[in-house]
């Protein structure tokens, strides 16, 4: 049996494209819980008209105290073996479970890729950068645990950060997202999934894109979160990963995974190092062109456009048409040739990506020197800054 569980939460628009393709699952040992938390559209009687159609849902009514408990509320009624968990608005392929379980060789973990949908019909895939197969002996978990957060790369995560995309042995879910603090609306899959991994005795990852995650306007909005909220999810890894024998490799991830957190949640913390952290060929004045229209090149432009000190040259990104139906002012990649600036600041986190995009403008004929990228080696520089940045909002 799995149990797929399914937070709802004034998600009238799209549920039912979610329970239906849960009820079209070629698996038929499954139960569905749906759990409204506290909705005030019509979920909760979409949900309800649900169960009267099929015996194998089940809805939980509750008041709202976010994802975390609703979850958890869910785990609690669940009685199969496995545990899934798939958000409201998102769906699964028709043969997901049963293809991902005769892959995952009933592993404990079983981890699976995402197809990213955007409004405008678009889609990308979103997958693990880890070796895919089965981990079960201590040398293949090690190695495993060793990029699991940030596999070689800032900001490129060896698995996908999500519980979504998982199938969890049930009694391992439950443990783990007990530690999890009730109260987290950032990050609250991380501090559930890495501790997971680290305690199954088998993982298996596959790239098989069996999850439809749907992007919409909510997805994109980057709220500021506070430095205790940081701290909540940072402490929950930390207790997991320092007891571990792999707790130096660990700690290293989780100092990456600590400054990708700040960039994106709480950037105005950073601003007092350099012009434009982190980026340290940005000087007072200069006129800067942005590359990346996600979170992080919606920090740096908006950061960019407020500075007394700094001139906004143009926002660009290869997606742009995508943004541009947002209402956002972002204009093709293609155009960045063309733009007077001093420096083309690439607003991507994930280095790799970020290599990538540096070598296609160079072919563009744009100059090596007038680009910059984010590079570790000027967050180790600034480490001592970032734990004490941390320890003063625990106090």
């Amino acid at each position: 049996m799995v149990s797929v569980i399914v937070p709802v939460y004034n998600i009238e628009k799209y549920i039912s494209i979610c329970v239906e393709s849960l009820l079209m699952q070629t698996y038929s040992e499954i139960e569905i819980i749906l759990v409204d938390d506290g909705s005030t559209d019509s979920s909760g009687q979409i949900c309800d008209e649900f169960a009267m159609r099929d015996s194998r849902i089940k809805v939980i009514h509750k008041k709202n105290e976010g994802q975390v408990k609703a979850r958890s509320a869910g785990m609690e009624l669940s009685t199969g073996s496995y545990i899934t968990c798939v958000d409201g608005d998102d769906w699964l392929e028709e043969n997901a479970i049963l293809k991902i379980l005769d892959e995952g060789y009933g592993a404990d973990v079983i981890c699976f890729a995402v197809t990213e949908e955007y409004e405008d019909g678009t889609n990308g895939r979103k997958k693990n950068t880890v070796k895919e197969g089965l981990y079960t002996k201590n040398e293949e978990l090690y190695e495993l645990y060793s990029k699991m957060l940030m596999n070689g790369n800032f900001f490129e995560m060896g698995i996908l950060p999500y519980l979504w995309g998982k199938l969890i042995k049930r009694d391992l879910l439950i443990r783990c997202q007990k530690e999890v603090p009730d109260n987290l609306f950032y990050a609250e899959d991380v501090a559930c999934i890495y501790p997971c991994i680290l305690e199954a005795g088998s993982v298996y990852v596959s790239n098989e894109t069996l999850y439809h995650y749907r992007i919409h306007g909510a997805s994109m909005v980057g709220k500021e979160v506070t430095r205790e909220k940081l701290n909540s999810v940072f402490r929950t890894l930390e207790k997991s990963f320092q007891q571990h024998l792999m707790s130096e490799s660990l700690g290293k991830q989780l100092e990456y995974y600590k400054w990708q957190s700040l960039l994106l949640k709480r950037y105005s913390d950073l601003t007092g190092f350099m012009p434009l952290f982190p980026f340290p060929m940005v000087k007072e004045g200069m006129r800067v062109a942005v590359y990346g229209a996600g979170l992080f090149g919606r920090v740096i432009k908006e950061y960019c456009e407020t500075s007394d000190n700094l001139i906004l040259a143009g926002w660009f990104d290869k997606r742009y048409e995508s943004y541009v139906r947002q209402g956002l002012e972002v204009r093709s990649d293609t155009e960045v040739k063309k733009a007077e600036f001093d420096i083309l600041v690439i607003a991507i986190l994930n280095v790799n990506l970020a290599k990538e995009i540096i070598a296609a403008f160079l072919k563009q004929g744009v100059p090596e020197e007038k680009m910059a990228y984010v590079q570790t080696k000027v967050l180790d520089r600034n480490v001592k800054y970032i734990m004490q940045l941390l320890s003063e909002s625990a106090k």
